[in-house]
Parts: C-alpha cells; structure tokens; sequence
C-alpha cells in the first residue's frame, strides 16, 4: 500500500486505551483532608500487551525512526525480527509487512514511526489487544517524538492572591474566585507546613472540618509546590514562618469560549459568565463533576456538561475522552457509574454529540457498546418489561428526599427515551433499530397503564404497590421528550409543571431540565425568571461559581453542607453551569435543524429578552445575533438557517436582503451563509 505521507507522524495506540489509562490517573486524583478517595466503580485500564502492523511499499529507500513506550520487538516479513535495533531503520525500496509488539504495564503502550514515505498516524496502521480482532490504530494531538502520551504535562499559569490577612498568627490568603491550582512556596525554611483550602472562607478556617488540606515538608532555600491540584479560593496556612511568599499555579486546559453573550439585564448577564467559569473550571482532561470534592466523571453530570460546551468551549476531544472513558470495556456487567440513569444519560449524550457535530464516525466507533448496554439494560427488565432497584444498582433521579425502591415511573420514561435515541442512531448508520423504537413504545405504553393516576404520573410502585406520591421527575420528562399527547401534556402542566404543592426541585441538575420543559410548553418568561432567582439567588449568596444544590431557605452555615459533612456541598459544580444552555437553545432557540449543524434553527423569545448581542458557535460557522428596543439583527458567518421571528418583527427595508422584499410580518425565513437580515419592530394593530 502506498500512502501520502505529506502529514506528522503522531504517537498511536489502542483505541480507547489512552483515555481508560488517563481516566484511571484522573480519577485517582480525589482527595478528602490528604486522604486518598478513589472511584467506587469498576475501573478499566489500558491493555498491557498490543501489537502495531503496517503494510506498505517504499518508491525509494528510506530511514524510518521508530521509538516505542514499553518494551517491544519487531518483525518485518521477509527478514524476521530486527535484531541490535538503535532506533532507526534503513530499509531498501519494496512492499513490506511490519508488525510492532509493545508491552507495557505501568503506561500506554504506543509507537511513534517516521520515515520519508510512512508515519504513523498519516499511515494506515492496524492493532490488535492479541484477541485477533484488529482495530484501525488511535491518535491524538501527539507530534513530538519526545512528547508521547505517557509524557505529558499539565500546563498552568502563576496566579496570586488578590489578599492576604493575618488571623491569629497564621495566614489566609483569597484569589479571589475559584482556581484549580497547585499552590507554591518560596525562600522556604526546614519546617513542617499546614494548608487548609476552602471554596468559603467559613471552610477554609474550619480547620477541623475543611474537605481539603495539605501537609508538606519544607527544606531552606528551596521552593515547593504541593503535589496535587485543589480547588479553592481560599488558603490558610495557621501558622506560616515556612516560607516568605506563597502563589498557585493555576490549571490551564485551553480551548477558549466560542460563545458570547452581552445583557443589558446585569444579573442575567453574570449568571452567563459564572456559567461559563463553573464548566471551564471543570472542563479538565475529562468533564467533571464538582471540582473539589468528587473530580470525578458522571455520565448523567456530564451529559448536561456536553450541552453547555456545544454553547461554549465546542470541546468535542474532552467530550469524546469523556464518553470512551464512560463506556468501559467488556464485559458489561454492571451500569455506568453503577447508576441506572446514567446509563441511559450516556446513550442520549451519544445521540446530541452526533446532531450537534455531525461526527458519525465517532458514532460508529460507539455504536458497540451503545448496543451492549442497551441489551444490558433489556436483560434487567422485570416480567412487566420494567428496569427496578436491584440491589447492586443505584437509581439516583437527583438529589431529593424521594423513596426510589421498586420500580419508578422516572427511570421508565427514561428508558422509553434511551431505546428511541438508540434507535435514531441505528437509522443513522444505516442499521435497522426498528426493534428498539417498537420497544420504546411499549415501554412507554405500559408505564402509562401503571403509573398514569389522575392525569398524571406517580413517583413509584413495590411489589405491586402504588405510591401515588407525585414528582416532577418523570411528568417533565415525559413532556421535555414529547411522549405524551395534547391531552395528557395539558394535564400534567396543569397538575405537576405549575402546582407549587409538588415537591420543589434544588438542585441545578433538575432545574436544567424544568427549566427546558418550560421553555418547551411557551414559558420562557418563567425560564427567565427562574434562572434569575435560583442562579441569581447563589450569585445573591457570594458565589463566584455555581453550586451542586441550592435551597434558599438554608442559611448561614447550612447552606455548605451536605452528605452530613459542615462542607461537603460542591460549590463548583458543572451541573450548575447549564443557564448557558438554557439562555442559548430555550431563550434564543438556537439549535442544530439537522446533524452537524449542515443547517440551524434560530427562533429567539423576544417578547422576554431584554438587550443583548451574541455570538453562538454553529458547526464550523458562527451565528450573531443583536436586539434592542426597536431592530433585531442576524448574522450567518459560514452556516446558514432558519430564523423565526414573533408577528411584531418585519424585515427591513433597507437591509438588501432576500427577506425585505417579502414585506411579511413575522414568520420563519432561510438565511443563506453570510447573509445577515435586520428586523424592525412594528406595533400590532388589533381589529375589534
């Protein structure tokens, strides 16, 4: 086979073996006052043994340089294994076939090969865990020779603190916001060093309680950093004669905010910004829950995660890190995060990463494990084809005081939907899921005939027992996803949606999808509204990020505890980043119209924004987007749509577009690429 070579050479490896390695590494990273907390699921590592093989024909002769993580041999058909090898092979021009074995137990078995006329990465190489499946071999964004995987550095930045106050003989020093930093001490002296971090000040001085702590060891004249990033925003160093100066080094994980979003409306538009802070704060390697208590990835966590970087960083590499990672390996034998939803928030976060990047490869390379554990989840169905709380399993729904033994109507209305994306990904691939859509509905089906009481469903059944207590859970759901017909939607908005009597939801995770729900059924003005008192209300409360759960009626201390712990609430939650999501897909209804953005939809709620000017990320384009009292400007750069505007909206007479010349009021027109329409607001006159 002969190749263009014109491409770097890059480091290659397993499939799927560079993130299980990683997300092993990342994930040990949790501490809890310097102890080491690790993941209490099952964790899959990289495969010890693999074997590297190319076919290809050299024009000419060629000195190919092969470097190898781990140890190794290698074989070229025809001439047998190369012996005394020093790093560089001279080969005569010929058609040759190359096998690389590389072992290695403690990194990522991976080779490097470059030559004149092949490299991997640019070539075509296979590899195979020696179960005799070959596997196209997997790269990232590893060019230097020097710098494989294994070698890898995380970048940071010097970051002071903004103040520093004596308290009782001892420091405390606050950066201000949140960081994830390393923290470093200079002009040290032989001393021991006590640090204790807090997201709150209140934590930081609890020393006795603080979730995280450092105690380090210094030396005279040398300067330390601690060996483990924190978050935190403030430090306290009781007493501090170790060292002169102190300053972290704050993480830094690229990729810059594509988005934009300018309000006239001043707290709407802080909410944007801590948003964006909040995910990029927990936007590492993997996407993170809480970053400094958990530093872990949970697939519900960062299926809501997703949708915000879409909005934002449009980060596919740390999305797709995130969801082979998740994924595993085979055997499946227990659920994702040994949560049952999760599982099926994974099988959803497959299907919007396709429609919002268009990414069907990935899709394909997937798509069997997708499969594995949709027939995992069909294989815990009980005779009435019902999941249940088995007791290996935990149904979380969220953070509640909610009973959820038995079988719940949440968990079946999510599964009803899992089945359906399962089986529009099916479609995509050319593959028939017919199957999974017909089981969808019958899932469906039978969950209205159990847990639909009173025009509405209720929470949970044992036994054979209904508990009609009522959540929103899976009534929102139900209505978010468009399961039910006019009939039944009107009833559960009724019933559920706006009945202040059904158990309130405080963490921001629910919210997201209330809030969804509600831009879903018209109610933006109640989407705005909410995001400005519950967000708006932890803003009210100090916060510089966004919180794992917010309940305005704790005060004081209350409102950092959690798990039974003074400080165990996350107060950098990525979950609690979605008012992005809610301010760019609800309330200026810009979403893909078909995969990959190929086109967009844009219908903004402007009846309920006040004035603003953004920039949203539209597959490789952009789309902006500008209002205020009286005009409303769209611009498509490289991307093209539809745009909806409300009956009061009239194009522009003098803008020079298509849609000034058809003199409508209001309605939904097509914008080519670059094409940019203005829109003048006129007043409805009503005819009695």
């Amino acid at each position: 086979m002969t190749e263009n070579c014109e491409k770097r050479a890059a480091w290659i490896w397993y499939p799927g073996d560079y993130e299980a390695l990683l997300f092993c590494k990342c994930m040990a990273e949790r501490r809890e006052r310097d102890v080491l907390i690790t993941p209490f699921w099952r964790m899959d590592s990289h495969y010890v043994s693999v074997k590297f093989y190319a076919d290809f024909t050299l024009s000419e002769p060629d000195e190919i340089t092969v470097k190898v993580d781990g140890d190794f041999n290698i074989f070229i058909e025809g001439m047998g294994y190369i012996k005394n090898f020093g790093g560089k092979l001279r080969l005569p021009a010929g058609t040759y076939e190359m096998q690389i074995l590389v072992t290695n137990v403690s990194e990522l078995p991976c080779i490097y090969v470059c030559g004149n006329q092949i490299k991997s990465g640019s070539h075509s190489f296979r590899v195979t865990c020696q179960d005799h499946v070959f596997m196209p071999a997997a790269q990232g964004e590893f060019f230097d020779i020097n710098g494989s995987p294994n070698r890898r550095v995380k970048k940071t930045r010097e970051t002071k603190p903004v103040s520093e106050e004596d308290i009782n003989g001892g420091k405390l020093y606050d950066f201000g916001k949140e960081i994830s930093a390393y923290l470093k001490l200079y002009e040290t002296k032989d001393a021991e060093t006590e640090i204790f971090y807090g997201e709150s000040r209140e934590e930081a001085l609890d020393t006795e309680h603080s979730e995280q702590t450092d105690c380090v060891v210094t030396r005279e004249g040398e300067s330390f950093v601690t060996p483990v990033t924190k978050a935190f925003r403030w430090a306290f160093v009781p007493r501090s004669g170790g060292y002169r100066k102190l300053t972290a080094l704050e993480e830094v994980f690229g990729k810059e905010n594509k988005g934009r979003f300018n309000s006239s409306d001043k707290l709407l538009q802080k909410i944007y910004d801590v948003s964006v802070y909040t995910l990029g704060m927990c936007k590492k390697e993997f996407f993170l829950d809480g970053a400094k208590r958990d530093r872990w990835s949970w697939s519900g966590d960062a299926y809501q995660s997703y949708l915000v970087n879409y909005y934002t960083f449009c980060d596919s590499d740390a999305v797709k890190r995130t969801v082979r990672a998740l994924k595993g390996k085979e055997p499946i034998k227990t659920h994702i995060n040994h949560i049952m939803d999760y599982t099926m928030y994974w099988i959803l976060s497959l299907y919007d990463y396709y429609l919002y990047t268009g990414d069907k490869e990935f899709l394909a390379e997937m798509f069997c494990g997708a499969e594995g554990y949709v027939k995992f989840l069909l294989s815990r169905t009980n005779a009435d084809g019902f999941l249940q709380n088995y007791p290996e399993d935990w149904v979380f729904i969220d953070w509640a005081k909610i009973d959820n033994r038995g079988e719940t109507s949440f968990e079946q209305i999510l599964f009803s939907i899992a089945l359906k994306r399962f089986s529009a990904i099916c479609e995509e691939l050319g593959k028939d899921g017919s199957f999974y859509a017909d089981k969808a509905k019958e899932v469906l089906s039978r969950t209205l005939e159990v847990f639909w009481v009173d025009g509405r469903f209720v929470h949970r059944r044992e036994n054979g027992v209904l508990d009609l207590t009522v959540t929103r859970y899976a009534n929102m759901f139900a209505v978010l996803f468009d399961l039910l017909d006019e009939e039944k939607r009107k009833s559960v908005i009724e019933k559920v949606l706006l009945n202040d009597e059904v158990q309130k939801i405080t963490t921001p995770y629910m919210q997201f999808y209330e809030q969804a729900t509600l831009a879903a059924i018209g109610m933006p003005e109640k989407v705005l509204s909410g995001m400005k008192a519950y967000w708006g209300g932890m803003l009210g409360e100090g916060a510089t990020t966004f919180w794992e759960a917010y309940n305005p009626e704790e005060k004081g201390a209350a409102k950092y505890a959690m798990y039974g712990r003074p400080y165990g609430k996350s107060l950098c939650h990525a979950w609690g980043a979605n008012p992005v999501y809610l301010i760019f897909n609800c309330l200026l209804g810009i979403r893909p119209n078909e995969a990959g953005y190929k086109t967009f939809v844009c219908s903004p709620r402007l009846n309920v924004l006040p004035d603003f000017d953004c920039a949203a990320p539209v597959g490789k384009g952009k789309l902006f987007l500008k209002y205020d009292e009286k005009t409303f400007t769209v611009h498509a750069e490289n991307c093209a749509g539809y745009v909806e505007v409300p009956d009061c909206f009239v194009p522009a007479p003098d803008n020079g577009s298509r849609a000034a010349q058809t003199g409508k009021c209001g309605g939904k027109y097509f914008l080519e690429a670059s094409e940019k329409i203005t829109f003048e607001k006129r007043e409805v006159e009503y005819v009695v």
